[in-house]
């Protein structure tokens, strides 16, 4: 029958374009890797030293209580790892314990630098896997700004998933430290936030914030392209 004949060319037309976006996805990914995967190694560091006076801010609002004496890029072993050097700013009432400021007493948290670029790194090879809302055949100048747009929606991202890890997780690590030695039994919602990320949370953080970029950036080329159609059939 004609109308079944359509509908089974028209389901075959649709999985053929699914296998190509599939396979382009997929060298997009590997080849994204291939490339982004060295350039972090090697750039790694000095890509967090950029980031370090925003990271002293913010750990700085965060952990109020701590004074922060050092933030920096550190070797731990054959490691490279940021730590955060603190003492009490205040007098401190901790269950029974009362804690006084002392220059003396110190303490240091620190955790591999290698974590604060895995949640960028997998929110940009998301967002470049992502396939567009135009089919690969068609489309390229509206597939490119598409991905263009996304672009300029991610990097703020990037930036807001920079800060809401490396600096909260140290804080964390810190209050975690504390409380264990001194009142085991009290909640601190920074000790939950870097259980959180290091348990997987800075991926699955990375991969909402790179949907968010790809449904922004699709739904600014859609509005472009009505406008567009708009300015030319009023022309």
């Amino acid at each position: 029958m004609p109308e079944a004949d359509v509908a089974r060319r028209g389901v075959a037309h649709t999985r053929r374009i699914a296998s190509i976006q599939a396979r382009w996805a997929l060298l997009r990914l590997l080849f994204s890797a291939a490339v982004l995967l060295p350039l972090s190694v090697h750039f790694g560091q000095q890509i967090i030293d950029i980031f370090l006076p925003a990271f002293t801010l913010m750990f700085g609002w965060a952990a109020d209580d701590f004074q922060l004496l050092r933030l920096a890029v550190d070797h731990e072993g054959a490691d490279l790892v940021l730590r955060a050097t603190v003492m009490w700013k205040h007098i401190m009432f901790l269950g029974p314990h009362v804690i006084y400021p002392d220059p003396r007493g110190t303490a240091n948290a620190s955790t591999l630098l290698a974590h604060a670029l895995q949640g960028p790194l997998t929110a940009i090879l998301a967002a470049i896997a992502w396939p567009t809302s135009q089919p690969v055949l068609h489309g390229s100048m509206v597939r490119w700004r598409e991905r263009v747009l996304r672009t300029l929606f991610m990097l703020p991202l990037l930036g807001l998933l920079i800060m809401i890890d490396m600096p909260l997780v140290l804080a964390g690590e810190l209050w975690h430290f504390t409380l264990d030695a001194l009142a085991p039994d009290s909640f601190c919602a920074l000790v939950s936030w870097k259980f959180f990320m290091q348990g997987g949370g800075r991926y699955a953080l990375a991969m909402a914030l790179a949907g968010l970029a790809v449904f922004l950036g699709r739904g600014a080329s859609e509005r472009l392209q009505l406008r567009e159609a708009s300015n030319r059939t009023g022309g």
